[in-house]
């Protein structure tokens, strides 16, 4: 219960979480701090870049469906160890971050990542603000064309 609280006090204090990785023979405690707008689009940028057949992902045919998985890790990997380079808070050059956590980090660990990450990136807000900054308003001017 103490651990799920944190976690929530984390989100709302914009702490991030962190994960534990052994680092040349060092165990060190990696932090995902503060998501500002700088790490999240250099995350998007990767992201976007992603590769999912979904209809073969889900396909109940294990002949699709498999082949469907191992291309997804050959095509995705090196994007999902760079995405969390991106977002660590360390003074390691990125390539060897990029490097580290693609040797060390497993498919369970990516997926918490990847859960939390989106959690802490809290993408709504962003285009909720982009919303607002955009100047759509109600008082906004309506151009004369589209009254006639």
């Amino acid at each position: 219960m103490e651990n799920k609280e944190q976690e929530e006090i984390n989100l709302l204090t914009g702490n991030g979480f962190q994960f534990e990785t052994s680092f040349f023979g060092r165990n060190i405690q990696w932090n995902i701090g503060k998501i500002t707008l700088g790490k999240m689009f250099q995350i998007s940028d990767v992201f976007i870049k992603m590769k999912v057949d979904e209809e073969a992902m889900y396909s109940t045919d294990l002949s699709i469906q498999i082949p469907a998985q191992y291309q997804s890790v050959r095509d995705n990997a090196k994007l999902c160890a760079e995405a969390v380079a991106i977002a660590v808070d360390s003074k390691i050059p990125r390539w060897l971050l990029k490097w580290h956590f693609f040797n060390s980090l497993d498919a369970t660990e990516t997926s918490k990542f990847a859960l939390e990450l989106l959690k802490f990136s809290n993408y709504q807000n962003f285009m909720t603000s982009t919303v607002l900054m955009n100047g759509n308003r109600p008082t906004k001017a309506m151009p004369i064309e589209s009254q006639v």
